[in-house]
């Protein structure tokens, strides 16, 4: 009897094991927390999601592939890069991206998602390195063709991407005058397919029901933030004025936070670089929960 017991419990436990290992944990790793302005201690927005061994990219700013080949994971593994919107600060990084991810391990075509101008930006990519990608091909005859490709897929509220492992659901943020502008939501999923991790990604928006509706009890939140007195500082009255309309406040994320429910805020797209304290007790006035004010190759 004791014998049938012990059995038990140990096919039990490997069976927890077993289903454990066949859940793949889910991570962000700010690849990049600046903005517009050149900071060599912070690259422009860029996010990877590792999920097991693939990998996922939001946004691609200055200085992404630096960062990504600092992190070691391997080019192979990436399943596809997800723009939030078509600003240069967020995609200024991604020809080199894509140009250097292929000589270096990717062979399969660079699956590109993002708004309406995607495509556009995409043949002008493969027209801009087609040179380029002959001579390589012909000088090391071991690069794929295939990976001198990207395939758009054209971004609409709802779920863009899914697999046994993880789903990407896009949504609507307010980022106007630019529209569309997007967030992402990814939901890591156990063996049994139940959502066991939530990271949502803002992009560029001003406080958004419709993020606060999504991010609602995410485990991590990856969102904007300014000091509304540096736009004071370095723009006119005027031009402050309309940068301040579609950009979320240390204070108004804090708030955002707080009504999301999220567990774990992490402010990005820091506005100056240099403000962490001031924002880090502003966001805290209404949010209680942990805040972090990110700083590259950050794993959360």
């Amino acid at each position: 009897m004791r014998r049938r017991f012990v059995l038990t419990v140990m096919l039990a436990v490997s069976l927890l094991s077993l289903s454990a290992a066949e859940s793949p944990e889910m991570q962000v790793i700010l690849l990049g927390t600046g903005y517009p302005r050149p900071d060599p201690e912070r690259a422009g927005p860029a996010n990877a999601l590792v999920v097991g061994e693939k990998v996922f990219l939001v946004d691609a700013g200055r200085g992404v592939m630096t960062r990504f080949w600092q992190t070691g994971l391997p080019a192979k593994n990436i399943r596809g890069v997800f723009l939030t919107h078509l600003h240069s600060d967020h995609t200024s990084g991604l020809p080199d991206f894509f140009a250097t991810t292929w000589i270096f391990g990717r062979h399969a075509p660079l699956e590109l998602y993002g708004p309406e101008g995607t495509g556009e930006m995409a043949r002008a990519l493969e027209q801009y390195f087609a040179e380029d990608i002959r001579i390589r091909r012909d000088l090391t005859e071991r690069l794929p063709a295939a990976g001198a490709t990207l395939n758009v897929h054209l971004v609409r509220e709802g779920v863009v991407y899914e697999d046994s492992d993880v789903r990407v659901t896009a949504f609507a943020v307010d980022h106007r005058p630019v529209e569309p502008a997007f967030g992402y939501k990814f939901e890591a999923k156990d063996a049994e397919g139940r959502v066991a991790k939530t990271i949502v990604i803002s992009g560029d928006t001003r406080p958004s029901e419709n993020l606060i509706k999504h991010a609602n009890g995410a485990d991590v939140l990856v969102h904007e933030v300014y000091l509304p007195e540096h736009f004071d500082r370095v723009d006119t009255p005027e031009v402050a004025a309309r940068l301040k309309a579609y950009h979320t406040s240390a204070e108004e994320v804090g708030e955002v936070a707080a009504k999301a429910g999220v567990k774990l805020l992490v402010l990005t797209h820091v506005i100056p670089s240099d403000g962490e304290a001031a924002i880090l007790e502003r966001a805290s006035r209404h949010f209680k929960g942990r805040i972090v004010v990110a700083r590259d190759l950050m794993r959360f």
